[in-house]
Formats: structure tokens, C-alpha cells, sequence
């Protein structure tokens, strides 16, 4: 059995998980740990090549400083890192990547979207075993959302431009939000759905749609009412939640300010400025795929990427 790390630099957090792995593989979680480090502050979506700030890079090199001393801590075998989300197109991105190795040590590289489906799917699958297909797994995060297709025939991976941060930073500038900018966030999420993704599986019968993502399992904490300690795979691995559950949800959570989401049992206070839009955005992926409920996965890249060490 191996001690790794995995680490997770995305748009709107840095996520690290420590864990021993056997060769099965089977992952035995020893620490989990994440901090919002903001990268996609701009108005403007980020896909467009923008620059992430010098404020934005100092607090993504604290938080991944805290995980070289974490891993270090925990006497791991190895670590691997990876970045997603805006990133992928910063302009600055290469001399960010220096910038995190000069500083904490740590070799980050970049995955395409397609890479991090894959990965996630992997982690996925492994924590919610026995999924029948056709399935749909989604990863909805800071800066941009995954796609893995899984039927009978093949697999598809994909990544579109709609992610909880940049989503908010674009669409949502009142706080509470203004019933207009909801409405207008509502439709471009709709036009986007339809022009970007596949359109073989829609209203398939007999299809699941599995989520992941701090969105997702903040969403599924709030449904089930749970405190954040609470949330672990243990116990949300393979929980159901349904649409309604989500939409009663987003109509609560829409008219509250900033600090008053903060307050609420299963959101992480981190995430409240964002939880709006990435509610909308779970929403509009579910009408799009016309289920009534979606399954929970809180295994996701940082499991496959340990999962992919342990097969290379």
C-alpha cells in the first residue's frame, strides 16, 4: 500500500487529497483539504484569455505551499498536480506554472478538458460502483463543466465554458441577484446546453446523470441537511437527489444576500458568492437531460488521479 497526494488547482478552489492506495486500486482517504483561491475574478468570461492577477497567483501559491507541507506531514510517496479551468487559456499561465515550482516545489501540469472527463470519470466510477449505462457524469466547477457519455456503443468526453465563478463574475452583479440578470444567466445556459453539447441521449429513457463538484455536493449537503463535517464520500457517494429537491433550493437561495447563504447548514462559506449560478447551471443540465434527479458523487479527478499513478 502507497501514501499519495493528489492535488486539484481549478478556477475557483485548490483541492489536495491524501490518501493509501492499494493495488486494486482501492484508495483509503487519510486527509482532505481546500481553499478558495478565486483565479477567475474578471467580468468577462475567462475563455476569452485573460490574465490571472498577482493577487489572484498569491493565493493559489499559499494554499498549494499548505499542501507541499500537508503531503510532507503525512510522509507521502508522491504527489501529482493538475490544473484546470481558466488556466487552460490564461496568458499568463506558463509563468504562473513557474512561479507555484520556484515557490512550493510542486510540478503542475496542465490537463485539456477532455483529459479532466476522463479522470473524473475514473474517480467516479470507483466510488460509485455498479452505474448502468447510458449515463452522464458532469463535473461542474469554477470555470468550466465536464462531460463523460458512457452507453452501450462508446464513450465521450467533452468540456464546455460554463462554470459557477466565471458564471457569477459574468451574470450576477447584485446581491441578492436581480430576477433580469437571473433570467438573462437562465438563457444563456440554455443556448449554450443546446449548442454545445451532444444531443444522442436527451430524454433517454432509462438514462442517469451523476454530478460532482463543490456545486453539486454543497447542493446535495443542503438537500439532505447536513453540516459540513458530514460531507465524505461515505456519505454522499450514491445519494439521490431529485430536481424538485434543487429547485426548491435555488428558489430559497436566490433572495438571500451573500452573508445570509453563508449561514446555511451544508455550504461551505467559501462557496456562498458563487452557489446561485452554479445552482441555475445543475438545473439547466438536468432540464437539458430531462431527468427528475441526479446521483452524488464526491469521488471525483483527485481519485482518478491517484487511481491513474497507481495503473502507470
Amino acid at each position: 500500500m502507497k501514501r499519495l497526494a493528489s492535488i486539484d488547482l481549478g478556477s475557483h478552489t485548490a483541492r489536495i487529497l491524501v490518501a493509501e492506495v492499494s493495488d486494486a486500486p482501492r484508495i483509503k482517504d487519510i486527509v482532505r483539504e481546500r481553499h478558495y483561491v478565486r483565479l477567475a475574478v474578471q467580468g468577462r468570461a475567462f475563455f476569452e484569455g485573460l490574465s490571472i492577477p498577482i493577487a489572484a497567483q498569491d493565493r493559489a501559491i499559499r494554499a498549494l505551499g499548505r499542501f507541499s507541507q500537508l503531503a510532507a506531514s503525512y510522509g507521502v510517496d508522491r504527489i501529482v498536480g493538475v490544473a484546470t479551468g481558466v488556466i487552460r487559456t490564461a496568458t499568463n499561465r506558463d509563468a504562473f506554472l513557474r512561479r507555484i515550482y520556484q515557490e512550493t516545489g510542486l510540478a503542475i501540469r496542465v490537463i485539456s478538458g477532455e483529459e479532466e472527463a476522463a479522470l473524473t470519470a475514473k474517480g467516479v466510477l470507483s466510488g460509485v460502483p455498479g452505474i448502468r449505462r447510458p449515463f452522464i457524469i458532469f463535473d461542474l466547477g469554477g470555470g468550466s463543466t465536464e462531460f463523460y457519455y458512457g452507453t452501450e456503443e462508446r464513450e465521450t468526453t467533452l468540456s464546455i465554458p460554463m462554470g459557477a465563478a466565471v458564471l457569477t463574475r459574468r451574470y450576477l452583479r447584485q446581491d441578492p441577484p436581480d430576477p433580469h440578470e437571473l433570467v438573462q444567466l437562465d438563457e444563456a445556459l440554455s443556448k449554450l446546453l443546446t449548442n454545445e453539447l451532444p444531443h444522442v441521449l436527451e430524454g433517454h429513457k432509462g438514462l442517469t446523470v451523476v454530478g460532482t463538484g463543490g456545486t453539486v455536493t454543497s447542493l446535495a449537503a443542503m438537500a439532505q441537511g447536513l453540516e459540513l463535517e458530514d460531507i465524505y464520500p461515505e456519505k454522499l457517494n450514491g445519494l439521490a437527489v431529485t430536481t424538485s429537491q434543487i429547485e426548491e433550493i435555488f428558489d430559497k437561495i436566490k433572495k438571500l444576500p451573500v452573508a445570509k447563504r453563508a449561514m446555511l447548514s451544508g455550504l461551505d462559506k467559501g462557496r456562498a458568492d458563487v452557489i446561485i449560478a452554479g445552482a441555475l447551471a445543475v438545473l439547466s443540465i438536468l432540464h437539458h437531460f430531462q431527468v427528475s434527479s441526479m446521483v452524488i458523487s464526491l469521488s471525483d479527478l483527485l481519485e482518478g488521479l491517484l487511481m491513474e499513478m497507481m495503473e502507470t
